[in-house]
């Protein structure tokens, strides 16, 4: 609870005043805050602040210090848009009385609204992808507060800093923008949740790591009736609620603009920021507020209406709601269902929505506005897409997605730029904005600003949109930097880039709902007054991008003529003899993007697929669609179609995007499809992130710049040696810069990941890999095909034990456990008997050793039945932080899950325990650890594994060390046989041959 003696609320949500403000941070901060009797005067030349006085210091428990400053703002500054120049304005002042950061109070004295920021050191991602320090700027973290500001967000973070130990580390955690999300992120999916148990009686419950979907309850029979005739009814319950819930988001945005429920004769902003919460309050038949408010709302926000004025009786009010477009509140099936949702629910969501800050701006990496603000909308989608993680589908933070925007938008302006000085030119323009780089040749900025103009963007996967919304923000910084575009021009230009620069697809229809309701958010910030919105139907996409055929028939040719001589010729904008279909659809999407005309609209989608379907019946392409949708469906994507204008011109300029990764099963319905259209879809399991790789490269146009992160397995293993060798013979690598496990880039899951920036053409001499702030030039000539491995140079230790004509795999058999744990776990029990054996488990394992578990498995859960052979079983799942990874012991009359692995001799003259005491060694697991950089021990990697030839003398020699180590270990699992090993890896690294030199590189590995 706040404390009693001082109504925080009251201080927040009122006009700036100081003595009512330092009463709170000295109940914040007690005697640590000191402030002045006589406020000091700064000088500061900026042109935001009239005046600047220092009014204090907060002395933090780990000793570190906090200036306080009060700075009246100038008549011209808007106090919500013009962050930066705050921001900045003091920054010298407080680094110079050696403080770590900075309180600024930021007000007008003729407004209401105060800005509030906390500002310090940050930690960012360099341009190289190194994470560190940032020495030259900050990171600023601020609540908009002030009458008609909502305050519960800031209220519970002071309050959580009040009863923290006041360090800066405290500090910065209250005024982290990733603390409020988190907090609003699990709100929102509770009120999901909440609303689909009522509707359904079923909850999404996490059972074993993975999303299971229970029956929690009895469920409204009523509700299910209304969408029984849809062909999943379940799926179009959840889609429903997700989009009510998606609408009422980006209302709440609307309203914050002061947009809705606008007097009829009142300018636009002084409206209810309050709006939707009101109308539920005043609302009679609260079951029914979604039918009968919400939905003729919907439907004036969707239709033009004279003077803008409502069709809703407001209590005899006259009141004007804007007319938007875009298709956002555009009806649908699901929407003539009723859906009575019982008051309590929409009470609850609303009040939710009502104590958070909404802000329009889309905060990027240093500078966050502690709200929520429409960036937040892609992790709302990532959470409630309940099997998102098992689709593959993860969000990535805002540093990587700026990092990756910035280096396309920079591979792409250097293209067919030889002259080191203006690469690097562009390079600085881009990551600073600033034009004086360029130069004084007008003729080169304009070379730069045409480039930009025309350049083709797209995202095949593209999810919530953060990688389309992050090149629209770089293009937009570039253009109003060198075109010294104003702000009431901004909403234009961001409308020209959204039209001409970006494209996306995406299988997922609420990816492709959230990604266009962001796009408009952009737009919607930078007008004063309401426009119409862009109708985004064509531009960002449903589709599966993986695939352009249908039912086994190749639609990728539709866009090609057939000439007298029956071959294909691309045709050309430019081309007296344009296609008369053609031309019509490139005009009615055109058109589309912009019509305002609800009516209009509807026939020209209609028309638009009339067009398309005509297309294909002049090319006699033989394939009956149904009733399926040409232009949004899960089955295909016709990419020569929809974004001819860009395979006019040869293709994109940048693909950028973070693809799903996930395994593509058996029982997949495409992989035969996959499996004859990708060259990477070859040698052992393929990835959807692999397929996308082939596909982004082959929608580039020659010379263009992909840029992707993934996980790193493309680094080894030979389910991706057909992916490396297509990369190498298509495309030139720039950098790779690589994250462990350690560095967590994806909250909540252990991934090492990769980002790629690469061009489709020839490759050079080399390309560089980034890995814990080392850069290491690869060159080219050192991957030969024999490399089965990485992308990665090797060395002596590793060319030595390459030159053994042996491999694990010509020795031994080896499998995967016995059985899959997860699908057989009904054979487990605790209770041996004469059909169970005891159940082995990966984590069991060590080097040599085994401890014994109390589960048991029935022998009838085994397809193939090797039990009763003495085996060799080791980890198949191990950190790869871990000293040593390749770890194993001999086990007989055992079942082992699939968390381990096995191999057993096939030739009689090598013995399990030699085998066991090579696969144990410091020498393979050096080579082991050189090409593997994931969280396993795949049995196939261990296959390729050279294995050495020893004499009978020799062999016997190390079975002699072996059978002791294994007798200390029976005896007690922690025995200390570290000598014994350390003997037996002496020897191992003999028969490999290796040098002292490069045993030494091995131990100090």
């Amino acid at each position: 609870m706040i404390n009693n003696l001082m109504n925080y609320k009251e201080i927040i949500e009122s006009k700036y005043n100081r003595q009512n403000w330092q009463l709170l941070l000295h109940d914040i901060f007690g005697n640590k805050v000191k402030f002045w009797n006589t406020p000091s005067a700064v000088f500061t030349n900026s042109q935001f602040a009239k005046q600047t006085l220092w009014l204090g210091t907060i002395t933090l428990s780990d000793k570190q210090t906090i200036s306080i400053y009060e700075v009246e703002l100038a008549d011209s500054v808007d106090i919500e848009r013009n962050r930066r120049g705050i921001r900045d304005m003091l920054l010298s002042t407080w680094r110079n009385n050696g403080n770590a950061g900075a309180f600024m109070f930021c007000y007008r004295k003729n407004e209401s609204v105060l800005r509030f920021s906390y500002v310090s050191e940050s930690w960012t991602f360099a341009e190289d992808g190194t994470y560190q320090k940032e020495s030259t700027d900050t990171k600023r973290f601020t609540y908009l507060l002030g009458e008609g500001h909502r305050s519960r967000t800031a209220i519970q973070q002071f309050e959580k800093l009040r009863d923290s130990k006041l360090s800066l580390k405290d500090l910065t955690k209250a005024f982290s923008v990733d603390a409020v999300s988190d907090m609003f992120f699990d709100g929102y999916k509770k009120q999901y949740e909440d609303i689909i148990q009522y509707i359904t009686g079923k909850r999404m419950v996490k059972v074993a790591n993975k999303w299971e979907e229970k029956m929690v309850g009895a469920p409204c029979g009523e509700m299910i009736q209304e969408f029984a005739h849809f062909a999943n009814p379940e799926k179009s319950i959840r889609d429903y609620v997700k989009k009510l819930m998606g609408r009422l988001v980006f209302l709440q945005f609307l309203q914050k603009k002061g947009w809705l429920g606008v007097p009829a004769n009142a300018a636009w902003g002084e409206g209810d920021t309050e709006f939707i919460q009101n109308l539920f309050v005043q609302c009679q038949d609260k079951d029914h507020f979604v039918d009968n408010v919400l939905e003729p709302l919907f439907n004036d926000l969707n239709t033009e209406r004279k003077n803008d004025l409502s069709t809703i009786n407001f209590q005899l009010s006259t009141l004007k709601v804007p007319y938007l477009n875009g298709g956002l509140f555009e009806r649908e099936a699901t929407d003539e269902t009723n859906f009575p949702l019982p008051a309590k629910y929409m009470k609850s969501l609303l009040d939710f929505f009502a104590s958070y800050n909404f802000t329009i701006d889309e905060n990027d990496p240093d500078d966050a506005e502690v709200g929520v603000d429409p960036e937040m909308l892609g992790r709302i989608f990532e959470n409630l897409l309940e099997d998102n993680k098992d689709k593959g589908a993860f969000y990535t933070p805002k540093e990587i997605v700026s990092y990756m925007c910035r280096e396309s938008l920079i591979a792409y302006l250097q293209t067919d730029i030889e002259d080191e000085p203006t690469k690097e030119a562009i390079r600085q323009f881009v990551t600073t904005h600033n034009t004086t780089v360029l130069g004084e040749n007008e003729a080169f900025r304009r070379q730069v600003d045409e480039a930009l103009k025309n350049v083709k963007i797209c995202d095949p996967a593209i999810g919530s949109g953060a990688f389309p919304m992050g090149l629209l923000k770089e293009l937009f910084q570039c253009r109003t930097a060198l075109e010294g575009i104003s702000q009431h021009q901004a909403a234009a230009i961001k409308k020209h880039i959204i039209q001409q620069n970006i494209y996306g697809v995406d299988i997922e229809r609420g990816a492709v709902d959230i990604a266009r309701l962001r796009f408009w958010l952009s737009l919607i910030v930078d007008e004063e007054t309401p426009q119409a919105l862009p109708n985004l139907d064509f531009k960002i996409m449903q589709g599966n991008s993986l695939l352009e055929q249908y039912k086994g028939v190749d639609l990728s040719k539709i866009t090609e003529l057939k000439s007298e001589k029956e071959e294909s010729v691309q045709l050309s904008w430019f081309e007296e003899t344009l296609d008369v279909l053609r031309l019509d659809l490139r005009k009615k999407l055109d058109e589309y993007y912009n019509c305002t005309d609800h009516r209009r609209k509807a026939i020209l989608k209609q028309e638009i697929i009339a067009n398309v379907k005509q297309q294909i019946k002049d090319q006699s392409i033989p394939v009956d669609f149904g009733t399926l949708d040409l232009s949004t469906n899960n089955q295909f994507f016709l990419w020569h179609t929809w974004f001819y204008d860009v395979f006019s011109q040869g293709g994109f300029d940048i693909v950028i995007g973070n693809p799903p990764y996930k395994i593509v099963s058996h029982d997949d319905s495409c992989k035969a499809a996959y499996d004859g259209l990708y060259e990477v879809a070859h040698g052992g399991k393929r990835n959807l992130y692999h397929l996308f790789f082939e596909k982004g490269i082959l929608v580039l146009q020659n010379g263009g710049t992909l840029s992707y992160i993934t996980p790193d397995t493309y680094f080894s293993g030979n389910d991706t040696m057909a992916l490396r060798q297509y990369l190498i013979q298509n495309t030139d690598i720039d950098t790779i810069v690589h994250y462990t496990e350690k560095d967590k880039v994806f909250k909540n899951v252990t991934q090492a990941v990769a980002v790629i920036v690469l061009s489709k053409q020839t490759h050079g001499d080399s390309f560089a890999i980034l890995n814990a702030g080392i850069i290491t030039m690869i060159n080219y000539s050192g991957l030969v095909k024999e490399n089965k491995f990485v992308f990665k140079s090797t060395n002596s230790v590793i060319d030595c034990m390459k030159t053994c004509s042996l491999t694990f795999g010509t020795v031994c058999d080896g499998y995967k456990g016995d059985v899959n744990l997860a699908l057989k776990r009904d054979y487990f029990c605790y209770t041996n008997t004469k059909y169970t054996l005891p159940l082995v488990r990966g984590v069991q394992l060590s080097k040599y050793g085994y401890n014994p578990g109390d589960e048991y498995c029935f022998k009838a859960a085994l397809s193939k039945d090797h039990t009763n052979r003495e085996r060799i079983v080791f980890q198949e799942i191990a950190n790869m932080g871990l000293q040593h990874r390749v770890k194993g012991t001999i086990l007989k009359n055992v079942i082992c899950g699939d968390s381990c692995n096995l191999l057993f001799t096939r030739d009689s003259q090598y013995d399990n325990r030699f085998i066991l005491a090579v696969l144990n060694s410091k020498a393979v697991n050096y080579y082991f650890k050189f090409y593997n950089q994931t969280n396993h021990v795949p049995i196939g990697e261990i296959r390729n594994v050279p294995f050495p030839t020893a004499s009978k003398e020799k062999q016997m020699y190390v079975i002699g060390l072996v059978n002791k180590i294994l007798s200390a270990k029976r005896t007690n699992p922690s025995a200390d046989t570290s000598a014994l090993e350390s003997e037996i890896d002496r020897l191992v690294y003999q028969l490999y041959g290796l040098t002292e030199e490069e045993i030494k590189v091995v131990e100090q590995s």
